[in-house]
């Protein structure tokens, strides 16, 4: 009989990961605080189930805005949320009669649908005649909102007990307002021009004349209010213009950035481009103290181990996103022993929430820090960004939120006093998995029995030895050589514990996890991500990476989380069998730092194929684990989270992978080692790869089986050195 722990209300989410209906296909524009998801019409359907809507502070201020013309859907014919920031989608007419007993035909008028975000919900609806005849259009716009949090909106928590007003409407504003349980009003206030002939509800009309040729507009705008955090105030044209200008100008800079790093593939460019903008679309903290929010729609919010994740991946193309996600992460570091949070001293947050259910404590996401591993990858972060910054005085800025992670670690991480770090679930509605893998059933025995707490996941002590051995570096810089001493024999000896009691000999792999009953004893992707912590013995490495490329782990478009021989494997799983690009890049630099070149050139040739194959070469966050020999395509996980920042830096990862990326900015050295390109790029320039107070301007070139490199040419003081 397989084990299955006792579930609690917030595990059983994590069955089917989310109670929503496919998102497939989603239309998503975001920028700062305010995120709206539509099908590709452009409408947010009025039904139950369904994760489409307006979003602000984790809450859905639209749960319905439809758009008909005469009484009819119209017929999409286009739509693109490529900008980040901004849509369009392009409509068509069905036939109708007109009042003047016209008969128009389907497809005689376009029904162009214009959407920016510069903190309001800006749409311009245009309507083009090309009958030759003058007509009468009726456009009606029916608005809704069920004000639902978004834990809500996941099925995780029931509706609360606030109170929903009519919808009321006053000097051309339509308001539909919802009083919280937890005190709060939240309202969606609607502004037209012109104004609409007549509003029933939340529905306003619209009677529009439009001659030959002669395109007719109408203006919407959304405004979503969270009082008392939200300024009352509608903010007017010339202020949401001034905000336009600040985003458009905020997406240059990423349009520079990579126009900085060229290749001679232009569909790697686009796809390159894509990334990083979908980072810039996921900034969060606006306008000081950025971070990347996780994921659209789910996850839209501060998440320490994806955060921290996402800002090291794209850490040579954007260190600042670096440093004020250490400072905001820093801020929220665990102060007490709270178990309804999990939150111990020195523990660095998993998620933060802002919703009613967050504000009426009925989720310990205030935040909750029910996460094992975003303490010793913060010290990762720290430890990268003064690899590529030497910026030392953030170091001593946060020295003591340094030295309280390393306390948590010693402290509070081993639980059992095996010296390895592992986690137990405290909160009765936390996480009962609490790795990056963190659904209900991800860490499990070869028989299907799910692991029973404690758990230490193998990757997680790959974080720590790397975190250890990493501080120590600066520790030894600030003059405390004891204390730095002491990190590196506490990392050696995790070192060889780990290679000792997580190696399964039978099989030539690590365990998945160690729990209370001993070895999680399934081949999965976890030890392959110790690679990139560099815990694993040379010896061993090689058995690893020959694992892991055999085809029950590689389907062909990535690395799956969980073997397909495995007793729980799914390819739909969302843990147990999947693909996720973050965490192939993470493999991916893995392999670069033990040297397995071409091993990385198959990762990351098969993650920049299945780029290729998604709208505007966006990743999702995760996709099916079927064999790709099975099918042309990678197979889409319904409900997935898309852009996500990790998969958004997942590309840009491999990049630095591939071209051997290792900086140290105190030293004012840059060291390249074994460049090596994929057979699909014979070149890359970047113009300015900045190491500290100086940059350089590097070549890459495949010749052959090899790639050289040429130092074209260097700013400041730096030198390049080239390990082929």
């Amino acid at each position: 009989m397989l084990h299955k722990p006792p579930m609690t209300e917030r595990d059983k989410i994590h069955e089917t990961h989310t109670q929503v209906k496919d998102i497939l296909g989603a239309m998503v524009i975001r920028d700062g605080p305010l995120t709206l998801v539509t099908m590709r019409n452009g409408d947010i359907p009025s039904e139950d189930n369904h994760g489409y809507g307006l979003y602000h502070r984790d809450c859905r201020f639209l749960s319905g805005y439809t758009l008909k013309c005469n009484g009819k859907t119209p017929t999409d014919i286009l739509s693109s949320d490529e900008k980040g920031h901004a849509s369009i989608t392009m409509l068509t007419n069905q036939r109708y009669v007109d009042p003047a007993g016209n008969f128009v035909n389907k497809d005689t008028l376009s029904i162009r649908r214009d959407r920016i975000i510069p903190g309001v919900l800006d749409e311009r609806i245009t309507i083009t005649n090309y009958n030759d005849f003058e007509t009468m259009v009726t456009l009606s716009l029916e608005f809704d909102s069920d004000f639902d949090d978004i834990f809500t909106v996941r099925g995780i928590t029931g509706p609360t007990n606030g109170k929903l007003l009519p919808p009321a409407y006053e000097r051309n504003v339509l308001t539909l307002e919802y009083i919280g349980e937890d005190g709060h009003h939240r309202r969606t206030r609607i502004a037209f021009d012109p104004q609409p002939v007549r509003v029933e509800e939340g529905m306003a009309t619209f009677n529009i004349r439009v001659k030959p040729r002669e395109p007719q507009a109408i203006h919407v705008r959304i405004y979503a209010e969270d009082s008392p955090i939200d300024p009352p105030s509608m903010p007017g044209p010339a202020e949401i213009e001034r905000r336009i200008k600040g985003i458009k100008a905020s997406y240059a800079d990423t349009m520079e950035c990579c126009s900085n790093i060229q290749t001679d593939n232009g569909i790697f460019n686009k796809v390159f481009l894509r990334s990083l903008s979908d980072l810039r679309m996921l900034y969060s903290g606006l306008p000081i103290d950025i971070y990347y929010s996780a994921g659209v729609p789910w996850y839209d919010a501060l998440f320490g181990r994806d955060s921290i994740i996402s800002a090291i991946q794209v850490m040579p193309y954007n260190p600042e996103v670096a440093r004020s996600t250490l400072r905001v992460l820093a801020a929220y570091q665990g102060k007490k022993e709270d178990d309804w949070r999990d939150e111990r001293p020195g523990k660095i947050l998993h998620e933060l929430r802002v919703g009613e259910q967050a504000n009426l404590n009925r989720i310990p996401d205030t935040p909750y820090y029910g996460s094992v591993d975003s303490t010793p990858l913060f010290l990762i972060l720290m430890a990268e960004y003064i690899d590529w910054t030497g910026d030392m005085a953030l170091f001593h800025e946060l020295l003591g939120s340094v030295e309280a992670a390393l306390r948590w670690i010693d402290t509070y991480g081993d639980l059992d006093g095996s010296g390895f770090t592992s986690y137990t679930c405290y909160s009765p509605k936390g996480l009962y998995n609490q790795c990056w893998k963190d659904s209900w059933d991800s860490i499990c025995h070869s028989d299907g029995a799910i692991a029973i707490h404690p758990i230490a996941a193998a990757e997680v002590q790959g974080y720590v030895y790397m975190a250890k051995r990493r501080i120590a570096n600066l520790y030894e810089r600030i003059g405390r050589h004891e204390e730095a001493e002491r990190l590196r024999r506490d990392a050696m000896s995790l070192r060889w514990k780990f290679n000792d009691r997580f190696w399964m000999g039978d099989v030539r792999y690590f365990a998945e996890a160690l729990d209370k009953e001993g070895r999680c004893n399934v081949v999965s992707s976890n030890p392959a991500q110790a690679l990139w912590g560099e815990i694993v013995e040379p010896e061993k490495a090689k058995a690893v990476v020959d694992r892991i490329f055999e085809e029950d782990m590689f389907s062909g478009w990535g690395i799956r989380t969980l073997s397909a021989r495995e007793k729980r494997y799914n390819p739909l799983g969302y843990h147990t069998g999947t693909i996720w690009p973050h965490d192939n890049s993470l493999i991916a630099m893995g392999l670069n730092r033990y040297g397995f070149k071409d091993e990385l050139s198959v990762i990351f040739t098969s993650m920049y194929e299945a780029a290729a194959f998604y709208p505007n070469y966006r990743l999702p966050e995760l996709f099916g684990g079927f064999q790709r020999g099975e099918y042309d395509v990678p197979i889409k996980y319904p409900v997935a989270c898309s852009p996500q920042a990790w998969s958004a830096g997942a590309i840009p990862y491999m990049l630095s992978a591939t071209l051997g990326f290792i900086p140290d900015a105190l030293n004012r050295r840059l060291t390249l080692y074994k460049p090596k390109l994929p057979p699909w790029l014979s070149t890359v320039r970047i113009g300015k790869l900045i190491v500290g107070e100086a940059y350089t301007h590097l070549e890459f070139k495949r010749v052959g089986d090899s790639t050289l490199v040429n130092v074209v040419g260097k700013r400041g003081d730096l030198e390049v050195h080239v390990v082929y």
